[in-house]
């Protein structure tokens, strides 16, 4: 694993969590100080950050976002930042390296029993059908780098990953 290969993850907007075994080479050499530092540096030539916390590296831009670029960023990730509230609301303790399964998800929405939950999701994802439902609500989480189905399961268990983290604190500084 090199600088380069490091930075095509990277530059594809992929949060990267050390939980991951998709990109378990990549937080690997970043938790390498050097190699850190020598990415860190790298991006900052061409106007990124990089940044590592609790467990997921990203980049982002250098200089922040303005006022419409925030807004945009909102607009462009709302449908994964009300999945990430409504996981919490339904697993209130589900933290990174937690596993969590579509089959629990679904027992959990029945539980809640809530109208207003239903329609979220039901708008989210334009059906009511439960397996549809579970079955993007699981996917928009994977593309999103915040749950990883487990390859050497085969039952139907997806690890969460670090990078949760970064979507509580999104919903946390809204809420």
């Amino acid at each position: 694993m090199g600088l380069e290969e490091v930075f095509k993850v990277l530059s594809k907007g992929v949060m990267v969590s050390i939980h991951s075994q998709k990109y378990l080479d990549v937080a690997k050499f970043l938790m390498i100080d050097e190699n850190f530092d020598e990415t860190y540096e790298l991006l900052k030539k061409i106007g990124y950050q990089l940044n590592g916390e609790n467990g997921y590296f990203y980049i982002s831009k250098l200089e922040g976002m303005n006022e419409s670029e925030l807004n945009s960023f909102l607009n462009n990730h709302k449908n994964i930042i009300i999945c990430i509230a409504i996981l919490k609301q339904l697993f209130p303790y589900l933290d990174r390296g937690h596993l969590l399964s579509k089959s629990d998800f679904i027992v959990k929405v029945k539980e809640k029993d809530d109208e207003a939950l239903d329609q979220k999701l039901a708008y989210l994802f334009n059906t009511t059908d439960a397996m549809k439902v579970t079955d993007s609500f699981f996917d928009l989480l994977e593309k999103s780098y915040v749950i990883e189905k487990r390859s050497n399961d085969s039952r139907d268990e997806h690890l969460v990953l670090s990078s949760i983290e970064y979507y509580y604190k999104i919903i946390e500084s809204v809420a």
